[in-house]
């Protein structure tokens, strides 16, 4: 069997400080990934999610008022539509942005032509794009949830 080397007392410090040295590395990392002065892997993946789903919210034609005219579909009806947008704004205007009211009234479409249907009604009634005024108004992670409502509803 082979002999383990001793170490003098000298080693075992040097040994000692560089394990100190690495522990405190990882906690100072630990921070500064925390509070977002230095990005972890996952949270650069976190923040590809929610670019693509800030881009597919720009570029999904659910959002446009017209996507649902040629579609046979189950409607929301004109008091759900007026209900619905005025939530929206309501949750959208003033200071700060009722992000979780949003996600109850998307929760609440049945199909993606209801929400084509809805950005219609919304922008009848204020004479407002309710694409823009999402995008505006909601940061990228609450956008990323609102295309996970979304994305979850039948096409009709």
């Amino acid at each position: 069997m082979a002999k383990v080397p001793e170490l003098k007392g000298g080693q075992m410090i040097t040994i000692a400080y560089f394990i100190g040295i690495l522990v405190i590395l990882f906690i100072v990392y630990k921070i500064l990934g925390a509070t977002g002065l230095v990005k972890t892997k996952a949270k650069k993946i976190e923040e590809k999610a929610e670019e693509n789903a800030v881009n597919e919210v720009r570029t999904n034609d659910i959002f446009n008022p017209e996507y649902y005219f040629d579609k046979k579909y189950q409607s929301l009806g004109n008091q759900y539509i007026t209900m619905y947008s005025n939530e929206l704004r309501k949750a959208m205007q003033g200071i700060g942005t009722n992000e979780e009211a949003i996600f109850v009234v998307f929760g609440k479409l049945m199909n993606k032509c209801q929400v084509s249907e809805l950005a219609a009604g919304y922008k009848y009634k204020f004479q407002r794009d309710l694409k823009t005024d999402l995008l505006n108004e909601l940061s990228a992670s609450d956008i990323a949830t609102i295309m996970s409502i979304v994305n979850k509803l039948p096409n009709k």
